[in-house]
């Protein structure tokens, strides 16, 4: 054959793709799911294209305003407008989270469904583009809260131009962290103002502040975070605060005591933007707990109560990821210059909206809390990825 007739072949075959990719994509104007996005990352931006991106916004209906604090175990309404853009009047929506329950309703639930996405779960999705009204679309939904810990909102917003084609769309997204608190009341739409206490209120050392802790323990001469969540089953997070200062074992409670009188440690890792505003985190409570048939919890050296003396720190190893995601944490005591702090994990159960949260941010702190020692921090001052499915930040 010619290689004029190569070309034609390979021509008619790269139009028959496009055309066949171009079908698939418009069975989506009935709802979509996390599993159909070919690349996570992209999401409907890998089959739209050519329109402006919208401003999209996440926000809790009743739980009172500011960042979201809900009991365990409760329901609440959220909203989800996507701003018109011109021809692009039309919208469609997928929200996704990777604890709690999603479900439809609330005041602006026509047009929408649940479709099940990554993991099993629930997703909020439209059964029909919707047309915008005043210039937004508007979309509500349900979430029903886990029983503790944080858990973070992720919604994707396609203003579309109602063409019957891919062509001059795009969309745009955004996360909503919830913190779940069993010492908070289950909010209301009309909250009573509460004034100011003249003093700071201690914030507890279990689970993650809404705002960063200035009274945690700091001095580390090394610090990094990168997290990674661009590829569904691939999320990767790693957190390393090291040369810190001098610790000892207990220092950081001790997650061995159950069964000798004491309760078990439970810690979590809360990371912050750049106003002290949580932006994420995980929770480990598994004190007493087997992990692959073994104790999670080991200590590093002896047990605090070893007749022969206290150990260094422990160690903690779940190879099922199974509270948030965690599989590694290791604290060291020791000198001056010797104490580090480590946490890795992966999978869909780490805060997923952690990288679209510190997306703006020029800085990052974190810190490792134990729900009865002291807590560690460390500043992230040099931010080297910042995208909304990536984060890498070190002191």
């Amino acid at each position: 054959m010619t290689r004029a007739g190569n070309n034609s072949r390979l021509r008619l075959a790269v139009a028959m793709l496009a055309l066949a990719w171009a079908s698939s994509a418009q069975a989506f104007s009935t709802g979509i799911a996390t599993t159909s996005f070919p690349v996570p990352a992209q999401a409907c931006n890998f089959c739209h294209g050519g329109g402006l991106i919208p401003t999209v916004m996440l926000e809790c209906v009743d739980c009172g305003g500011g960042p979201p604090v809900v009991a365990p175990l409760s329901t609440h309404e959220f909203k989800f407008t996507v701003v018109e853009i011109g021809l692009q009047n039309h919208a469609g929506l997928n929200v996704s989270s990777p604890l709690g329950t999603l479900a439809t309703g609330g005041g602006f639930s026509a047009n929408t469904q649940t479709l099940t996405g990554t993991g099993g779960r629930q997703e909020v999705t439209h059964t029909a583009p919707k047309a915008a009204a005043g210039g937004v679309t508007e979309f509500s939904f349900l979430w029903t809260s886990p029983a503790s810990g944080s858990a973070t909102l992720t919604a994707w917003g396609n203003a579309v131009n109602f063409n019957n084609n891919t062509s001059g769309d795009a969309a745009g997204t955004t996360a909503l962290i919830v913190t779940i608190s069993g010492d908070t009341p289950t909010p209301t739409v009309t909250p009573t103002a509460t004034p100011e206490p003249p003093t700071p209120t201690p914030t507890p050392l279990g689970g993650c502040p809404t705002t960063v802790d200035a009274g945690c323990t700091s001095g580390f001469a090394k610090a990094l975070l990168k997290m990674s969540v661009g590829v569904a089953g691939k999320e990767k997070l790693i957190a390393k605060m090291l040369k810190g200062p001098a610790l000892a074992q207990t220092d950081m409670g001790n997650p061995l005591d159950v069964g000798q009188g004491g309760t078990g440690t439970s810690y979590s890792l809360c990371v912050y933007d750049d106003l002290g505003a949580l932006a994420g985190g995980v929770e480990v409570n598994r004190a007493g707990d087997t992990c692959d048939g073994k104790p999670c919890w080991k200590p590093v050296g002896h047990a605090p109560n070893d007749p022969r003396g206290p150990g260094k720190g422990y160690k903690y190893k779940d190879g099922a990821q199974t509270a948030d995601g965690v599989g590694k944490i290791l604290y060291k005591g020791g000198a001056a210059g010797t104490s580090k702090a480590i946490a890795i994990g992966k999978g869909p159960g780490l805060p997923l909206g952690l990288p679209a949260a510190l997306q703006s941010a020029t800085q990052a702190t974190m810190q490792l809390r134990s729900s009865d020692g002291i807590c560690l921090s460390a500043d992230l001052t040099s931010i080297s990825e910042q995208t909304a499915t990536s984060f890498k930040a070190k002191e």
